[in-house]
């Protein structure tokens, strides 16, 4: 190289040309090749290589057919369509048209440690995607190397000593080449998986929005069902006294004192049921503290009151409502991962090829490392093929095949849940308003049977047992019915969780 200091342009182009002339070298390959030869040469060689790369995995027809069939078990209202709609939005909680529901809520999705948690796993995904595409690349690595040794000199010279030094730097170029698309079919898996986690993360915060409305309808029926037992108790009280009343006039002692002994007895039984009830109250009032990434200290106070349904449920539901469900996309992203798996371990049993170079400097001296008679160069190529590996291969591609049907299973067993769920759901929409319309109408003449039943016995024309059954009815079936409110709310969250979302684009107000 020392010959060609010096030259430039074409003149040291000739005198490079005419050096491989000189030595019969075969040089084919033109360093000093113009912007556009050099494209040309790199397309030339990239392509070839990375051809399979952008073929689909082995088997989609297949998994395409699989996912058809699992689709074809839901009858003619329920046919799921091939292109998904938009991501569902939370429009839904209008439903329940109360602004301190949906403060909760937000404050669930804010705060809830287990959401945080499938988030996190979300970027995992996404850098176990970067991992997996690393290998489409090249890799490059520099090291640079500095060493001074010394040798006692020989006995012609005693007594002086040989030094020698040694300065170097690399730039170690290797590449992998996935001529058959292997290494992309682990990043298509990566990429599903990615896709599936982000999925779960929807799902997660669909179900925590729906869990929080149902503790929070929770919570407001104990409440209200503490204060329905406080309302029972001071009415039991005003009937004692009445009963009391009746003892301290003498008529009749003896049947008076058994009136006041039973009274007595459904009063201890009232306040024990308000312990009870607020025991509840506390309970759920903790674990909505949980959800809401609080600690549990039992002093949130909820909505107070249940709120009123502002809409009904829809005559027809579309089809593709259930296209929204995050979980069954994430199911069916982790079949195409599994299929995307098993695709890799088959082209495992192909060759492989990798190209290495590379290009650095060395020298005795520091200052000669510029040099460009410094310069060293490699390249090489190598091709690999397995011969034998005691089955092992062969069992990989088993085993992908066996958790490509797990997850298409696991697939087929989501979309019979979902639907099972919703039917489920709009059954018990049905059930739980003609059971609200009976016990309305239910507490409402046990109210009016408590007040016919009171002014009777002051006037002597019942007997206690009619009056303290009377109020045991209303308390009944105001509690009845303050039970079936809050499971009719807490049923409309849950259809709204099967449904993946809002349906509030065909709803009816």
């Amino acid at each position: 190289m020392a010959r060609f200091a010096g030259l430039s342009g074409m003149k040291f182009r000739m005198a490079w040309q005419g050096l491989a002339a000189k030595k019969g070298a075969m040089m084919s390959f033109d360093p000093f090749l113009s912007r556009r030869s050099r494209a040309i040469v790199i397309c030339a060689v990239m392509l070839p290589a990375a051809g399979c790369s952008f073929f689909k995995p082995l088997g989609t027809k297949r998994m395409n057919a699989d996912l058809l069939a699992v689709q074809g078990t839901a009858p003619d209202r329920w046919v799921m369509l091939p292109k998904p709609p938009q991501r569902a939005a939370t429009g839904w909680l209008d439903d329940f048209g109360s602004a301190k529901l949906k403060a909760l809520v937000n404050r669930a999705i804010t705060a809830n440690p287990s959401l945080k948690a499938a988030e996190a796993r979300v970027r995992q995904a996404r850098a176990q995607v970067i991992q997996e595409g690393a290998s489409l690349f090249p890799q490059a690595t520099a090291n640079g190397f500095a060493s001074r040794a010394q040798a006692p000199g020989d006995q012609r010279f005693a007594g002086i000593n040989q030094i020698a030094n040694r300065f170097n730097w690399t730039v170690n170029v290797a590449w992998d080449v996935d001529f058959w698309g292997v290494v992309a079919d682990g990043r298509r898996a990566a990429v599903a998986r990615m896709e599936a986690s982000d999925e779960t993360w929807h799902a997660a915060r669909l179900s925590l929005a729906a869990n929080t409305v149902q503790t929070a309808v929770t919570l407001a029926e104990a409440e209200s069902l503490r204060r329905l037992a406080e309302e029972n108790i001071r009415v039991r009280k005003t009937q004692l006294g009445i009963l009391e009343r009746q003892l301290d006039r003498g008529i009749d002692p003896e049947r008076a004192a058994l009136d006041v002994t039973l009274s007595r007895a459904d009063l201890a039984r009232a306040e024990s049921t308000l312990q009870q009830r607020g025991r509840t109250a506390d309970e759920t009032r903790r674990a909505l503290e949980a959800l809401l990434g609080d600690y549990p200290a039992g002093k949130e106070g909820g909505m107070g009151t249940l709120p009123d349904l502002h809409r009904g449920v829809p005559a027809g539901l579309p089809s593709e409502m259930l296209l929204r469900r995050p979980d069954l996309r994430a199911a069916e992203r982790r079949v195409a991962a599994a299929l995307a798996d098993e695709s890799s371990a088959k082209k495992a049993l192909l060759p492989s090829f990798r190209i290495t170079g590379a290009f650095g400097r060395t020298s005795q001296q520091l200052h000669q490392l510029i040099r460009p008679e410094s310069a060293l160069w490699n390249l090489g190529t190598q091709a690999a093929q397995t011969l034998f590996q005691g089955g092992r291969l062969k069992a990989g591609i088993d085993l992908e095949r066996a958790r490509y049907d797990e997850n298409l299973q696991t697939y087929a067993n989501s979309v019979l849940t979902a639907f099972r769920e919703v039917e489920t759901a709009l059954a018990a929409e049905q059930f739980l308003t003609a059971q609200e319309s009976a016990l309305q109408q239910a507490a409402s003449l046990a109210s009016q049977a408590e007040k016919l039943a009171l002014g009777q016995y002051e006037k002597g024309l019942s007997d206690v047992l009619t009056l303290l059954d009377t109020r045991q009815r209303t308390f009944d079936a105001e509690s009845a019915l303050i039970a079936v409110k809050a499971q009719r709310l807490r049923n409309r969250a849950a259809l709204h969780l099967a449904l993946g979302g809002d349906f509030s684009s065909t709803a009816t107000p």
